[in-house]
């Protein structure tokens, strides 16, 4: 068997080291994630083009990649937790997917091309999003290299998640809250909700699949709260100073306050460095895979922590 074709099936029988480079473990979640949505010829074109399109296009993987790694880093294997990782880039997408449409922020591009509802339109975008919320529990739901049990559990995650106190929520109140409300503690709730709850989804998730007892969850949680919190201030950051040619996607769409426009630019960075620092701060070991990473992600940052 070829390491193609176990990644694709997600054959437990084979071995695959799936901490090699970025590249490599980029593919892996890749192939995985193309296995796992209807080919195109599976339903209406349209449909399936737009959910295939957003899904398999460029993006970095983040929070499939924190799944597995988290799973490795609490003593479990990296490939059990690569459905889960995968359910969470479905789940992503379909986020991005929600809060591109002209009723929310009504974004032009994202990952250097299109929005979905303006290529496909904005029935089609709805729809796909739907979708792909709903396929991502499916995909848990048919994980056999998680037992019945774990799998309950990360459809409870998942469902708050997504729910009244996660990424709904938090598009929700992006929109809504009053901009004289956006105080420090305001900004640190909402970003938890818009970004944070993915990646606490993704480290206790892993942390779940691996085994890990309660302690060890409260700890991967922390760690992704911190990391989520980092990495909402870069990408508010990079909002505030980069091309939509550099970010591949719409820049400076408002006047809503963030941490930028609350602290300024240099203060944002140091608070980066800080929050990184404080991620960091429950894993002893600075060089082991999960640390690696999350430093990896802020290398453009010029953190160098």
């Amino acid at each position: 068997m070829t390491i193609v074709s176990a990644l694709q099936k997600r054959d437990a029988t084979w071995d695959v080291d799936l901490a090699g480079t970025p590249a490599a473990w980029r593919t892996s979640v890749d192939l995985r994630l193309k296995a796992l949505l209807p080919p195109a010829e599976a339903g209406p074109m349209p449909l399936i083009d737009a959910v295939r399109d957003i899904c398999l296009g460029p993006g970095k993987r983040v929070r499939p990649r924190l799944a597995m790694l988290s799973a490795a880093h609490f003593g479990g294997r990296e490939l059990a937790a690569l459905d889960f990782g995968c359910a969470l880039e479905l789940i992503h997408a379909a986020s991005l997917v929600l809060d591109d449409l002209p009723c929310m922020d009504d974004a032009a591009m994202r990952r250097g091309k299109l929005t979905v509802h303006r290529r496909f339109g904005e029935d089609t975008a709805v729809l796909a999003a739907v979708a792909l919320l709903n396929h991502a529990y499916a995909v848990i739901a048919g994980d056999d290299l998680v037992d019945a049990k774990t799998r309950l559990a990360l459809v409870a995650l998942l469902s708050e998640t997504v729910g009244f106190h996660g990424l709904v929520s938090g598009q929700f109140r992006d929109l809504r809250d009053p901009e004289a409300s956006r105080d420090e503690e305001a900004l640190t709730s909402l970003n938890y909700q818009k970004t944070g709850v993915l990646f606490a989804a993704a480290m206790v998730g892993g942390s779940l699949i691996a085994g890990a007892d309660q302690a060890a969850q409260r700890r991967a949680r922390l760690f992704a709260n911190r990391l989520g919190l980092a990495f909402q201030l870069w990408d508010d950051l990079q909002d505030s100073i980069s091309t939509p040619e550099a970010m591949g996607k719409d820049v400076r769409k408002d006047d809503r306050v963030t941490f930028v426009s609350l602290w300024g630019e240099q203060r944002t960075r140091v608070a980066i460095a800080e929050t990184i620092d404080e991620a960091l701060s429950d894993f002893g070991d600075r060089r082991c895979p999960l640390a690696l990473y999350a430093l990896n992600l802020f290398h453009h940052a010029g953190y160098g922590g």
